[in-house]
Parts: structure tokens; sequence; C-alpha cells
């Protein structure tokens, strides 16, 4: 069995045609990025661009893309963001959806969540879900303002985007945090009191306390279970089952959950150690 669920950030597929006593059910969410070269004007070799693409904020000096660190930016940036969000959650099937038979005995499969990731340039013949801006920063400049839209040459590299309360650095590679972004997801604290409703990117809605700043949704690079929040609400358009608010509906596990019987759904037994043959 394969469902597909088309939205306008990205797609998803359901595929359970694999699932067997040993196998889950797999859920690939797919985002397809035209990147967009942004360089200096005129042809120049060297020029500038603002921060966020804004003419108030400050201006940094860019330069011009080559064939080769263009092609080399684009392929380092897909394959090590496919490979962060790529394989790290496994969702409880608790609804006892798509099941199937095994030398006679009915399994219920959980679903394991995939990430695939495809780039190219923006180009009228590529659709894709989202156009991506990218200036190549000059040797000069350290940091650039960018955003989920505008990224900058430095943002698959890891630099420091905070301090703890011991006052110890905390790394992100900043475009990691932009494909969560991508995929639906918010800043670590957005719906905290701290994080003003009118501007989740002050500095508070990345995260107060430790445990909050090193999430990759705040400033660091941790995952957290919210983060399997869009293959869950992927299930739940799909199959119109479950509440992304209540925890207990395609629960997420870092770990992997094997296909259970009817019997220990119902017990909500959990399947961790790989069954005999």
């Amino acid at each position: 069995m394969k469902k597909v669920l088309n939205k306008p950030s990205w797609d998803a597929v359901l595929d359970a045609s694999m699932c067997d006593k040993y196998n889950n059910a797999e859920l690939t969410i797919t985002i397809k990025l035209g990147f967009k070269q942004i360089n200096p004007a005129a042809g120049s070799l060297t020029g500038t661009y603002n921060d966020y693409g804004d003419s108030r904020a400050p201006a940094r000096k860019i330069d011009k893309w080559t064939k080769n660190s263009w092609d080399a930016w684009k392929f380092n940036f897909i394959q090590s963001a496919q490979k962060y969000w790529d394989s790290k959650y496994w969702l409880i099937n608790n609804f006892s959806l798509f099941d199937y038979q095994d030398a006679g005995v009915k399994y219920i499969p959980n679903v394991w969540c995939r990430f695939k990731l495809l780039g190219a340039d923006a180009t009228p013949g590529f659709k894709s879900h989202h156009t991506i801006e990218v200036v190549r920063l000059n040797k000069a400049e350290t940091w650039f303002g960018s955003h989920s839209k505008l990224y900058d040459s430095l943002d698959t590299n890891s630099v420091q985007k905070g301090t703890d309360s011991k006052g110890l650095p905390i790394m992100q590679k900043a475009h990691v945090h932009e494909i969560g972004h991508l995929l639906g997801l918010g800043h670590v604290d957005e719906g905290k009191p701290h994080c003003p409703s009118t501007n989740t990117n002050a500095s508070a809605c990345y995260g107060v306390s430790d445990s909050d700043k090193y999430a990759v949704m705040g400033q660091g690079m941790q995952l957290r279970d919210s983060n399997a929040n869009p293959w869950r609400q992927a299930l739940i358009e799909m199959f119109l089952k479950g509440n992304i608010n209540l925890p207990n509906d395609w629960a997420p596990a870092r770990v992997r959950h094997y296909p259970r019987t009817l019997a220990e759904v119902a017990a909500n037994t959990k399947i961790t150690t790989k069954p005999k043959r």
C-alpha cells in the first residue's frame, strides 16, 4: 500500500509494501529546493549584500560564485542536511492501521521516518517547493544574516550561535536549522511567555534554558521528540487519525521499534529487539 500527501512546502509518501514481521512502513518527506545565486552587481567579482536581504541591515562583502564553488556548496548542503534529518524517528502505530498477515498472524507496523532533500538550480524546468537564494561571502566576513529562504556560503559550517549557563559555546550548522523551518518547525521556545508571538526571531525564542538552547531549533544541534511532528502531521492528514497535541498519537521513538501483533498493540508492548526468525 502507498499513500501520497502533497503540501505546498513538501511532499510525503507512506510505503507499506515492504512490511513483514521485521520491517515497518516507511514515511518519506521530500523537499525540493531551487537554488539561486546572489552575485555582485554588474558582473563584478566582488560587491556587497545586506543581511537578511534587507537594505536597512548591515552590508557584507560578497564574491561572485564560480562553477566549482557553486557545485561543491550545493552538494555539501544537500548531502549533509539530508543525513541530519533522515531516519531519526520511528512513530508508534497505536491505531492498528495498514495491518498485514505473516504466516497467519496479523501484525501492525510502525512507521520509519525518512527524509529526502532534492536540489537543483532554480529554473523554470525544475519544480521546487522553495527557492533559496545564496550569497558567497568574502573571506573577510565571518557572519551573515540569513533566513529560511536566504543562505550564505558558511551556513553548512559549524559556528558558534550562543553560550550556555557555564559560558561554553553552543555550535550549530545553520542549514539544518533552516531545513527544520521548511519542514514546518518553529523555534524551540515558541509558545512560551518569553517568546513574543509578534517576533518569533527574538533571541529568547532560541532557548533560555541550556536544554532548549542546545536544541536544533534553538542554537544547537540536538534533536527533540517534537522535531518528529512533520511526519506525525503527515500521517494524521493521510488517515484522519490522531491529534498532534496528544503525545501518544503516533508517538515518536528514537530507536527502532519492530511491528507488533494485535495483542501486543492492545497491551501497549514495545518491541525493540529484533524477533527471532
